[in-house]
């Protein structure tokens, strides 16, 4: 009886080749557009969300009050971290970055007879310990140890050394001024990470090219910090709030700094400031294109239906033959449900392939 009703479906579906087409297509494209926008939606909320520790790991915003006006943002002393990690117990690892919500530094370097430039970062040796970037080579808890310790990416060793294992314990030169050893290779980052780099040094090297952000009142660089398993976040916000009355002597009545935190794992989409209380940011976009796509995929399942239902109704000839016929109204019913179906397996296949096929496009597009 099922395999009858497919036949018929067959033979109706291929009488009306424009209905069907037209039916098949805009239930298709709907979900296609649909299915790619959910997508977008997904790798917008995995961004620096798949960390080990991402619980436990925050990063420290400003909150500057001058005169009457309240700014805030991610800019932060140069020496916050080991100091923070020194003095409050909650904290089990912390690392100044250097431009870690910014453009990360595009730096010259030489080995092996070869000149490149690549995108880089400074971090404290508390950098690999804290996210979860795995190391192809070298120690994961002391890569960045020392202020001639170089860490590069599985791209970096290959473009430079041919392989990972080649570029352990090699020489490169720095900006023609500076020879650093590669104590570790990464794998490369994801495509779901919001800083991007080839390459980090350590941090005492940025202090020592930058000296201003030894000091208390100067700021610029980034500050991660993870806290230990039985923390409670609440109170160390409360112990960090003031943090910096103690050690910035240019605070007044007129202009004062707090610190807070925010989980690390919502910095990329929560990272608007509006009167120092972080207020959105790209999480607007993910929910207007939320939105959007379902949206698209309801329009589309209404004109199939009513598409689906018009032709219904010019059918009624041969309703009336199949009910004289001895048709009950159970078997009219499975017959157009099983031409609905075939129609919405179809249309499912080809949105598939459309996907597969537009995805590399698609990804180009949104990066």
């Amino acid at each position: 009886m099922i395999k009858n009703y497919f036949k018929i479906a067959v033979r109706n579906l291929i009488k009306n080749k424009v209905f069907s087409l037209i039916n098949v297509l805009g239930l298709a494209l709907g979900m296609t557009c649909s299915v790619l926008i959910l997508l977008w939606v997904h790798d917008e909320r995995s961004v620096d969300n798949f960390h080990v520790n991402g619980k436990q790991l925050y990063i420290i915003y400003e909150r500057q009050y001058i005169d009457d006006k309240t700014d805030a943002g991610y800019y932060t002393p140069g020496v916050l971290a080991n100091e923070m990690k020194r003095t409050i117990p909650e904290i089990e690892y912390a690392s100044n970055v250097s431009w870690l919500k910014d453009n990360s530094d595009r730096l010259t370097f030489e080995a092996n007879d070869k000149i490149m430039k690549f995108d880089g970062c400074y971090a404290d040796s508390d950098y690999f310990k804290m996210l979860s970037y795995p190391l192809l080579k070298g120690q994961p808890l002391s890569p960045l140890k020392t202020p001639v310790s170089l860490c590069i990416s599985n791209k970096m060793a290959k473009a430079f050394f041919g392989s990972a294992d080649a570029a352990m314990g090699k020489t490169m030169r720095f900006e023609n001024k500076k020879d650093l050893t590669v104590k570790a290779v990464f794998a490369d980052l994801p495509e779901n990470v919001s800083a991007k780099f080839d390459f980090m040094m350590n941090w005492n090297v940025f202090l020592d090219e930058n000296s201003w952000a030894r000091e208390w009142g100067n700021n610029g660089p980034n500050t991660l910090i993870m806290l230990r398993p039985d923390a409670k976040p609440e109170l160390v916000r409360a112990r960090i709030k003031k943090f910096l009355d103690n050690y910035n002597k240019d605070q007044s009545q007129s202009f004062r700094i707090e610190l807070d935190m925010q989980r690390y794992g919502d910095s990329y989409l929560h990272s608007n400031f509006k009167n120092g209380e972080i207020v959105g940011g790209r999480i607007e976009y993910v929910r207007l294109f939320s939105i959007v796509a379902v949206f698209i995929l309801v329009i589309a399942c209404i004109n199939f239906m009513n598409l689906t239902t018009a032709r219904s109704a010019k059918r009624a000839k041969e309703i009336g033959i199949r009910k004289v016929a001895g048709a009950i109204k159970p078997v009219l019913m499975r017959q157009f449900l099983s031409e609905a179906v075939m129609i919405t397996t179809v249309s499912v296949l080809i949105a598939l392939a459309l996907i597969v096929l537009l995805l590399p496009f698609f990804n180009q597009f949104v990066r």
